[in-house]
């Protein structure tokens, strides 16, 4: 079993889920949510990083555009899955755990690519 990252994300995610009637959401719907909460859980790390910064409260996560292609990579990993019976909590890891290993393998593509190309 893989380790849990403890960046945050994960409870970020699930935060960000709770108020809603999640079991409920589409696959595409939830997909937007989760890259959303985590595109705000990257900024306010930013933010808070920043000296004499003070994010103060925030509003609900906006979902993420639905042409953003980390939620296309959510939706084909949702489909494959009876996500519906899970804890919301084994939810939000797997879907962190999806994204992780998807720009993982993109970064290494990149790699790869750039390599090929003679551009180191």
């Amino acid at each position: 079993m893989a380790r849990r990252p403890t960046d945050g994300r994960i409870p970020a995610v699930t935060a960000a889920l709770a108020p809603y009637a999640w079991r409920g959401l589409t696959d595409r719907m939830l997909a937007r949510r989760v890259v959303g909460a985590l595109d705000r859980h990257a900024v306010l790390g930013f933010l808070t990083g920043l000296p004499g910064t003070d994010v103060g409260a925030a509003d609900p996560v906006e979902p993420a555009g639905s042409g953003d292609e980390r939620v296309d990579v959510l939706v084909r990993a949702l489909q494959d899955r009876h996500w519906r019976g899970l804890v919301l909590d084994q939810l939000s890891a797997d879907l962190v755990a999806v994204l992780d290993a998807w720009g993982t393998r993109r970064a290494q593509f990149d790699r790869d690519l750039l390599r090929l190309l003679g551009e180191h």
